[in-house]
């Protein structure tokens, strides 16, 4: 006896939930990946200063590879670290907003039930009064 519009409610949230789950476990790979990159980034750079500055360096472009001067190769680092930083905090961003969504319909639908029970229970009461 589980009224209509209660059921479409409780539906709705489930896959609201599920959307929201996945959406959230999408971004926290994302995240993951972004980390591992700045990481990799990151040592990579710590390496490269502890070079001379005659130590010749080569950049891959595909099958290629491309001799380039130290400061050019630790200002791309430099700058994939930044990028992947600003990367993360956006994400972290969307992950929060995902969340909040999640909680607010979360408590809709618990408002939803508290209503719908206070109303019965206020039609239980006013179907006994009569009978007194």
């Amino acid at each position: 006896m589980v009224d209509a519009e209660l059921k479409k409610a409780f539906t709705e949230l489930k896959v609201k939930s599920v959307e929201t789950t996945s959406r959230i476990n999408g971004v926290n790979s994302q995240i993951e990946q972004a980390k591992n990159r700045g990481k990799h980034a990151e040592l990579t750079l710590s390496e490269i200063r502890g070079c001379d500055d005659n130590t010749v360096f080569y950049e891959s472009l595909g099958r290629v590879f491309v001799l380039e001067p130290k400061e050019v190769i630790m200002n791309q680092l430099t700058s994939k670290i930044s990028g992947c930083k600003d990367s993360i905090s956006k994400y972290e961003e969307q992950k929060t907003y995902l969340s909040k969504n999640l909680k607010e319909s979360e408590n809709a639908i618990r408002e939803l039930i508290e209503s719908k029970k206070n109303v019965k229970s206020t039609d239980c009461d006013s179907a006994l009064i009569p009978l007194l």
